[in-house]
């Protein structure tokens, strides 16, 4: 998985196939050749049709034709394109599986694939038609910009266009590179897409439970909270990683603070000891570390899956030589199942932080802090309540979405297919509820500095804490205070990008477990 997160990072990443893979992928397409042309057997999605149609036979003659018209049966996706790293993890999966000798394929096609890679050439795929039991929608739309077809539409080099008019201005030789028997199959079945977003998501989403931390920590700080239901002791009574993790974190953060002490909350006049936060503070490291602990488990589930073959039919060899075997490896319930988890997880983690934002605004809540955080009059001014319920609207929306896509299976292909994952229906709500989460994180680090200005005259000569001043500077390089009403929307503009961009996170990312 680290090796995935580096090439989605970098996309200089250079990728090679091993003299090992290509012998056992070579040696596996004898046998294809050979069960056309010799033996004729029957065996699904070589020699007959698709689906509905697997009773039909192809003819040895017939293939190259065959193949280019499972291309453009399948290539019916519609939407939105997927995001460039998607395509280039996709790509990279599908070739690491093809090269486990069990699709039957030509090496040649697992080289066409890194030619591509290689060359900074990205496909267009769009989002949707998979239902979750084999991406073959978006593959047959990889398949047609593999091949060069005009039909195919490729990016290279910022420049969008047909993949035929493109791969000659990317220098690939030859444009055209028609696909042999099997291979149409081999490149579209499997949960490829879903696979790449899902290691995408889940590339994301750990980065945002580690920005999760420091929006706590920030608010801690404006808060002037109580720090000892952060204390290891009580974490690890409870046992679990990722709330041993987060704790240690937070606590990191505010190492040297003296806001976050019996005199810092005596400066803005709290006489009696605070005892204990609201749960959105002080149970933070519990939920926290519980998103932590989901997202474990989906890299176990991608772990496996990265190296897994999941096309129909799979080529095995043994003692009595080659045999090609139908099954379901395609089908995608894992993927959907642990999308649907993630989604529900990274939600609520967004309702903490959205009430945690609400509790800064209210003086009854907040210890002392302006109505609003309004700089100015209260009253003249508003403040934040608007930019606030940015953060309820957004976790509104992301209830909606995490409600699960992988209960919603609806027959297709006429009954061929009568269970489907949906999958991909899964995926594209978990790409929208991660970037919602980035937005009310975004929201809670705002208000969060918001109120550590408007305080921070009275807490004159008390350190804040050596992580937490670093990110409350970074946002002020970027984001200035607020002491009047102002148009407000271009600095949250601002710090959505900063948290997008991973600006936060990469300032405080020593300090981090």
């Amino acid at each position: 998985m680290q090796q995935l997160a580096s090439f989605i990072e970098d996309p200089s990443i250079r990728v090679a196939v091993s003299p090992r893979a290509i012998e056992a992928v070579q040696e596996t397409r004898r046998q294809v050749e050979k069960w056309l042309t010799e033996e004729r057997r029957v065996i699904y999605g070589i020699t007959t049709g698709l689906g509905k149609l697997k009773d039909f036979v192809v003819d040895e003659r017939d293939q190259e034709i065959f193949q280019q018209k499972i291309l453009y049966s399948h290539a019916v996706g519609i939407g939105p394109y997927f995001p460039d790293d998607v395509v280039r993890l996709a790509m990279l999966l599908r070739a690491n599986v093809l090269s486990r000798g069990h699709s039957g394929v030509r090496p040649e096609l697992i080289e066409r694939m890194l030619t591509f890679l290689n060359g900074g050439i990205i496909p267009l795929l769009p989002q949707i038609g998979s239902l979750g039991v084999g991406d073959l929608q978006p593959m047959a739309h990889l398949g047609l910009c593999l091949t060069g077809a005009p039909e195919g539409r490729v990016r290279f080099r910022g420049e969008e266009g047909s993949a035929e008019e493109m791969l000659r201005k990317a220098g690939v030789v030859p444009v055209r590179f028609p696909l042999a028997a099997r291979e149409a199959l081999a490149l579209m079945s499997g949960s490829t897409l879903v696979l790449a977003n899902a290691i995408h998501a889940h590339h994301k989403a750990k980065q945002l439970a580690r920005l999760a931390d420091v929006a706590l920590a920030l608010n801690l700080e404006a808060m002037r909270g109580e720090v000892s239901a952060f204390d290891e002791r009580i974490q690890r009574a409870r046992g679990i990683p990722g709330q041993i993790e987060t704790a240690r974190n937070v606590r990191t953060l505010l190492k040297g603070s003296e806001w976050v002490t019996e005199e810092g909350r005596r400066r803005l006049g709290e006489i009696r000891p605070r005892v204990q936060d609201a749960v959105s503070f002080r149970a933070s490291p519990q939920l926290h570390g519980a998103v932590k602990e989901v997202l474990r488990y989906l890299e176990t589930v991608l772990s496996r899956e990265i190296n897994a073959s999941a096309d129909n039919p799979l080529i095995f060899s043994g003692e009595s030589g080659y045999e090609s075997l139908s099954g379901g490896n395609f089908h995608g319930a894992i993927l959907a199942y642990a999308l649907d988890f993630i989604g529900i997880a990274l939600t609520d983690l967004a309702v903490l932080s959205e009430r945690r934002s609400a509790r800064l605004l209210d003086p009854a809540a907040s210890y002392g802090l302006p109505a609003n955080l309004a700089g100015g009059a209260v009253g003249l001014n508003t403040g934040f309540a608007q930019v606030q319920a940015n953060a309820v609207a957004l976790v509104g929306e992301m209830r909606l979405l995490a409600a699960p896509a992988s209960i919603g299976s609806i027959p297709a292909k006429g009954n061929q297919e009568d269970h489907n994952s949906m999958a991909m229906g899964a995926v594209r709500k978990t790409i929208q509820i991660i970037g919602h989460l980035e937005k009310v994180l975004a929201i809670e680090l705002l208000c969060a500095a918001q109120a550590i200005d408007l305080i921070k005259g009275k807490m004159s000569g008390f350190a804040m804490g050596n992580g937490t001043a670093l990110v409350y500077e970074l946002i002020r390089r970027h984001v200035p205070p607020m002491w009047e009403d102002a148009y407000v929307k271009a600095d949250l503009d601002k710090m959505i990008r900063l948290v997008e961009e991973e600006t936060i996170l990469c300032e405080v990312k020593h300090l981090l477990a």
